[in-house]
């Protein structure tokens, strides 16, 4: 199969390290071929990396100094502000790749213009802080890909990810599009938002190395299609601009840094932790209220989250993620509802890593469960052989992948599975959902959806439960907040599925089901006759 062949165009051989992983990410893959770096320098007006030195690049200078000391306690960002010279070392591989520098004024007349002609290049990667002449989109096949964050489509901007954190909104926003030759203007091919983290920093290293996973996913699409994804419809923009703070919001800004910082170590001197509990309700799903409900929390040392609700035998069963502050992991332990109140009966399953989220199911008259188990890289499912306590590992529907709360069910006469992955290797699962497909749920291979992913976003990328009522589905989702995993659940009914599409509509916001004073959800389960929800609260915890 032929390589897609890409060339790279760069401001300067001086580039991050994000660039510099790209090189070597690219070199590894079979079906991608690296061909040429293109320094291509940009107008000075565009170049946003270098402010005028006035009062605001100052007092946001002394942001950057400040957040670059809070970085080195993340060991996975620590380089990110790191820059790294391309032409130096090993990065464009072991036997080198040539860069060429283009005048953005030159044309096809020009000696290394014409030298890109004879390169064959599919596709460009426009790392560059300036759009690309048109020139030279009409040397690639395909044109140009890249990588924009809010007002600079396809862009790089020094304050990417700041005023999410300065404002403490839930979603930071990036989106890639592409351009050729031809074209008007740009085309959307993905617009996403991750979990905005608390400080500005932080929130930029999670958005540009997620916004790159993504970028990496889309090309190996393409190496395999030999054409771009189709367009997409743009979505409104959340976030406030891409221009530096003033003086004074840059002194704002420390200060709210400084007041969370604050908080989280207070919180850590006295052992308040954030952690979670239940709540059940002897009611139908669409009548449960959380003034109905009874509130049920962990031993000391525990918390219970994650609740899946099975009644067999005419007995009502709650199985739950049991997590251990001391081991900081989990293993999945059985309620039984017995008289209005859940009353541990049990450990159904311990492994030597971390698991959770216990999706139940049944097929051919068995039980089954897939439990979260990201950290062993597999989608795992487990059968009953006595229920409710004794379980065995009977099928990996997936190996080699980093995917969380994994759901099957039957419709159309295949079997569906709704996971979300985490390509960015940061742990963090709560943005990508995709979907498979197998004639069983027992089957070792699925074929992914060609929707996929369904969503790149926070608000409604990782599941939260699965509803089946009355032939209707409908599919719960975690929606994240300002750095806080699990603020609250949204309910979608899915109402189109087959093996082209997938559509669903919101159809509400769960907030009513869970205490009010709670800080947030981000499960519920019914039997029809009994709902649990898990809820999130602070609480002493040592």
């Amino acid at each position: 199969m032929r390589k897609l062949r890409m060339g790279i165009v760069l401001d300067s051989p001086l580039t991050n390290v994000y660039v510099a992983s790209f090189f070597q990410w690219a070199a590894r893959q079979d079906v991608l071929e690296l061909v040429v770096a293109i320094r291509l320098p940009a107008p000075a007006a565009a170049d946003a990396r270098a402010p005028r030195r006035s009062i605001r690049a100052w007092a946001f200078e002394c942001v950057m100094w400040s957040e670059q000391h809070l970085l080195k306690f993340y060991s996975a960002h620590r380089q990110h502000l790191s820059v790294v010279d391309l032409e130096r070392g090993n990065v464009l591989g072991p036997a080198g790749l040539p860069m060429m520098t283009l005048q953005r004024d030159g044309g096809p007349d020009d000696a290394g213009w014409r030298q890109l002609t004879d390169l064959g290049i599919d596709i460009l990667l426009n790392f560059s802080s300036a759009a690309l002449p048109s020139a030279l989109l009409a040397l690639s096949r395909l044109g140009a890909l890249g990588i924009g964050y809010h007002e600079r489509p396809m862009l790089p901007t020094v304050c990417a990810g700041f005023w999410e954190s300065y404002h403490r909104q839930a979603r930071t926003q990036f989106s890639i599009r592409s351009a050729d030759a031809a074209a008007s203007g740009e085309r959307l091919l993905l617009q996403g938002a991750f979990r905005t983290q608390f400080s500005f920093l932080l929130n930029q290293a999670h958005l540009y190395r997620k916004s790159l996973a993504q970028l990496e996913r889309i090309l190996l699409s393409v190496a395999l299609s030999g054409a771009l994804p189709p367009p997409r419809p743009a979505l409104p923009e959340t976030g406030p601009f891409a221009t530096l703070p003033h003086a004074g919001q840059a002194l704002v800004y420390l200060a709210k840094v400084a007041a969370r910082l604050s908080g989280k170590a207070i919180g850590r001197a006295l052992n308040i932790r954030q952690t979670w509990a239940l709540q059940i309700t002897i009611s139908d799903w669409r009548k449960a209220k959380a003034e109905n409900g009874i509130r049920i929390s962990a031993p000391v040392g525990h918390f219970w989250a994650d609740p899946f609700l099975l009644a067999d035998s005419g007995r009502t069963y709650c199985f739950v993620e049991d997590y251990l502050y001391s081991t900081k992991r989990a293993h999945i332990s059985v309620l039984e509802l017995i008289e209005k109140k859940l009353v541990p009966i049990g450990v159904a399953l311990q492994e030597t890593f971390h698991l959770s989220f216990p999706f139940l199911f049944k097929y051919r008259g068995e039980i089954y469960m897939c439990p979260e188990a990201s950290e062993s890289r597999q989608i795992r499912v487990y059968k009953a052989t006595a229920f409710p306590l004794q379980w065995e590992l009977c099928s990996i529907a997936m190996r080699d992948i980093s995917a969380a709360d994994s759901m099957f069910f039957e419709h159309g006469g295949r079997w569906w599975l709704l996971t979300s992955l985490d390509r960015a290797g940061l742990k963090d699962h709560c943005s990508e959902l995709c979907l498979f497909s197998a004639s069983s749920p027992l089957d070792t291979t699925w074929t992914p959806h060609p929707a996929n992913p369904l969503y790149v976003d926070a608000c409604c990328g990782r599941n939260a439960g699965l509803i089946l009522d009355k032939g209707k589905i409908f599919r719960a989702a975690q929606m994240q907040g300002f750095d806080q995993y699990g603020e609250a659940v949204g309910l979608y009914e899915i109402i189109r599925l087959d093996d082209t599409h997938y559509e669903e509509v919101k159809v509400t916001d769960l907030k009513r089901v869970r205490p009010s004073r709670a800080l947030g959800s981000h499960h519920i389960s019914t039997t029809g006759r009994v709902t649990v929800v898990d809820y999130l609260t602070r609480r002493f915890a040592p």
